[in-house]
């Protein structure tokens, strides 16, 4: 184990700790770098407690107290804080097993709000995550998060089938200024190639915050070759070229999905390949 990783979960298992001998806890995860083996010295503590009830207001502000937290940063109080220790950023939030156990079913069984949104980085931050207490219920938790629903699956994949055809509107576009809007439906293209590879693979996916893209590559067996450098790589080809290119990925894409779902339909208006002619008077 490195040293950054040590230190964070030591520092975690003393926030753990602490909050013990406040009150009772029915579990606790380490999420995030810590957890995964990967932090650094820029990596902060990313600390879940759960409980049967939510505990009292000042509950987070005497563990801050007990471990010596300064630079106190509200996030969502009282029940989720950040503050530092040593340096270190330490985040913390109380859930109850009752919210956490009625977000899973939304999630996975009615599919409330998951389909592309910061949830799926909950799902997959779950799978991630370090149990510092209570380890059989957040096992229980973490079996039900690996079950990966077909009909969230199906459901990910057309939420992301959403392609703007740049490789149609690529003449057009270069004579309106367009530069930025272009670029940002470039980056628009490429994160939702993402969703729909990640649904297709059986990964929880969401934009939010998206860091370590070769990490979320690396779990896509079915994926098009060399997927992270192309998808970086689009917005420095130039517009032509990168039209053409996300063209290519999007119809690698389609025939990946197809191979898997073949009665899935993912329509494109304009496929790639085709292009506007000017108009003539």
């Amino acid at each position: 184990m490195d040293a950054a990783t040590e230190h964070v979960r030591a520092l975690a298992g003393r926030a753990v700790e602490a909050a013990l001998e406040l009150g009772p806890l029915r579990a606790a995860l380490l999420a995030g770098s810590g957890a995964r083996g990967d932090a650094d010295f820029f990596s902060d503590v990313d600390l879940l407690l759960y409980v049967d009830e939510s505990p009292p207001d000042d509950r987070l502000e005497l563990l801050r107290e007990v471990l010596g937290g300064t630079n106190l940063v509200p996030i969502a109080p009282p029940h989720l804080v950040q503050f530092d220790v040593g340096g270190v950023a330490v985040q913390v939030g109380y859930r109850t097993v009752e919210q956490i156990e009625s977000e899973l079913e939304g999630a996975l069984v009615r599919l409330e709000e998951v389909i592309g949104s910061p949830n799926q980085k909950m799902l997959s931050g779950m799978l991630e995550a370090l149990p510092l207490h209570g380890e059989d219920l957040t096992e229980r938790w973490r079996a039900r998060v690996a079950e990966y629903p077909d009909a969230l699956r199906v459901a990910s994949i057309q939420h992301h089938w959403k392609f703007f055809p740049l490789w149609w509107y690529d003449e057009p576009l270069a004579a309106r200024d367009a530069e930025l809007w272009r670029l940002d439906l470039l980056l628009e293209a490429a994160f939702n190639l993402l969703g729909v590879l990640a649904a297709l693979n059986h990964v929880y996916f969401a934009r939010f915050e998206l860091k370590r893209l070769r990490a979320l590559v690396a779990k896509l067996e079915d994926a098009p070759p060399d997927l992270a450098a192309r998808l970086e790589r689009l917005v420095h080809l130039p517009a032509t070229e990168a039209a053409a290119e996300l063209g290519r990925l999007v119809v690698e894409t389609r025939d990946l999905v197809a191979r898997e779902l073949p009665d899935l339909e993912l329509p494109l208006r304009r496929p790639p390949g085709t292009r506007a002619e000017p108009w003539q008077v």
